[in-house]
């Protein structure tokens, strides 16, 4: 625990980590929960405000997790919560299917508005980000009429079956639930090898020719893959090759988008117009929903039936994805996402600089990660000193989780609505524990 009492503005520890509340209802978890479905920290959650945790013990922690990117807009958010307390009022739930509704519509049309491409757009709203992955790899089929999708290593795009299928990692995403789908074929990430890259995309599409594939599957910040960049000479490269070949190009924005790079998607900071993009997590202001827009034509080809589901599009989440979105717009109109975007990465670098066991650190605006390692040259990922800095922090009262193919990578998620102080005291932790590592 942090013994600088200047340092602990925000943080407000009353018991041990976890409590002995914490603790109680982790016995009830244990007899009642499956244990596949796990958690990082072991402390439970009773408020949430802004960018803090308060759990059932009382205890206060920076979240820099967010929720798992969920949470751009901040936990209790009164201009969300009061949306969806409307929307409650005069209904819950009808199913767009049996009967449509305005909030639908309306959501529809602004993310047409706002996600780049100067051409018709039309929108899909659904229940999560697998979801979003695997309609958006449904429309792409029928609209080629062709099988093989094309993805990247260290890639993560859900646990459906054709998610997983799409999804890099063995351990724990994949392992056991196989047999997969044989069409997809998938390359290494464009990170800082923009020239191989290319080579060895153009080489996949000759050796298997341009009609096997119906879409390329790409997240430009590789979430779960560690916070790598897509390398930008790659992503021109493949937008003309697929739009020279009629593959579409589906871009994953379920954790990069409404404003976490510090523009409102990660296709801003390559002018990229994708033919599909996929979002979720901050779309809705904390409720479940997710989301597919793309070219009209293209979209408006799958029959009547062909897409949709009984919760997609619920009012409620619909009015809160309006409200977050919103307040997204008023946070970058006021330039707070490009200080995010300068504070964020520098002080990580500087950290970085410090401390022999990060490799690198790395990333876009507020997605940004350390990466760690074993402090040789060889610099062997170390999912250890990873876990080590974790479990410290919490103890310190920051909640952080990792990423990364080897589970080496530190990142942060953090509300885009985190004050100053709430950063500064967070980041303060964070390198405490950093610098500790031995």
């Amino acid at each position: 625990m942090l013994q600088e009492k200047d340092l602990m503005c925000v943080v407000n520890q009353k018991t041990d980590i976890p409590g002995p509340k914490s603790n109680e209802l982790a016995e009830r978890r244990t007899k009642a929960v499956v244990n596949a479905h796990s958690s990082v920290a072991p402390v439970y959650t009773a408020k949430a405000e802004g960018a803090t945790i308060t759990d059932v013990d009382g205890n206060i922690f920076i979240d820099f997790a967010g929720g798992i990117g969920a949470m751009n807009t901040g936990h209790g958010n009164p201009v969300i919560s009061d949306e969806i307390k409307s929307q409650v009022d005069d209904y819950l739930h009808v199913c767009f299917t049996v009967t449509p509704y305005e909030p639908y519509v309306a959501l529809a049309e602004k993310l047409n508005a706002m996600t780049p491409g100067d051409f018709p757009k039309k929108t899909l709203l659904v229940n999560s980000g697998a979801e979003a992955l695997e309609n958006s790899v449904k429309v792409a089929r029928y609209w080629t009429e062709r099988p093989g999708v094309i993805v990247f290593e260290h890639a993560f795009h859900g646990r459906s079956l054709m998610t997983m299928a799409l999804t890099y990692k063995d351990m724990p995403y994949r392992h056991g639930f196989g047999p997969f789908p044989d069409v997809v074929h998938r390359l290494p990430y464009p990170y800082n090898r923009g020239k191989k890259a290319m080579e060895e995309f153009d080489a996949l599409l000759s050796e298997k020719g341009k009609e096997a594939f119906a879409a390329v599957v790409i997240e430009l910040v590789a979430g779960e893959g560690g916070f790598m960049t897509a390398d930008k000479d790659f992503v021109v490269h493949i937008r003309k090759r697929c739009s020279d070949h009629g593959i579409v190009l589906v871009v994953d924005e379920v954790q990069t988008g409404f404003g976490r790079t510090g523009k409102m998607f990660s296709c801003d900071w390559y002018d990229l117009e994708p033919d599909i993009m996929a979002m979720a997590k901050s779309l809705s202001g904390g409720l479940p929903m997710s989301a597919i827009t793309g070219q009209a034509e293209m979209m408006d080809k799958v029959h009547a039936g062909g897409l949709g589901g009984t919760f997609g599009g619920n009012p409620a989440a619909c009015r809160a994805g309006l409200a977050a979105i919103g307040l997204l717009e008023e946070l970058q109109a006021s330039g707070r996402l490009d200080q995010l975007t300068t504070v964020i990465p520098e002080r990580l670098h500087a950290l970085a600089e410090k401390s022999p066991f990060v490799n690198e650190a790395r990333g876009i605006g507020a997605m940004y990660s350390l990466e760690l390692c074993d402090g040789t040259p060889e610099a062997k990922p170390s999912k250890e000193r990873a876990a080590e800095v974790l479990h410290n922090c919490l103890q310190d009262g920051l909640i952080m989780i990792l990423s990364g193919t080897y589970g080496n990578v530190i990142r942060t998620l953090m509300p885009l609505v985190i004050s100053d102080e709430e950063l500064d005291e967070g980041m303060v932790i964070l390198e405490k524990n950093v610098l500790a590592l031995s």
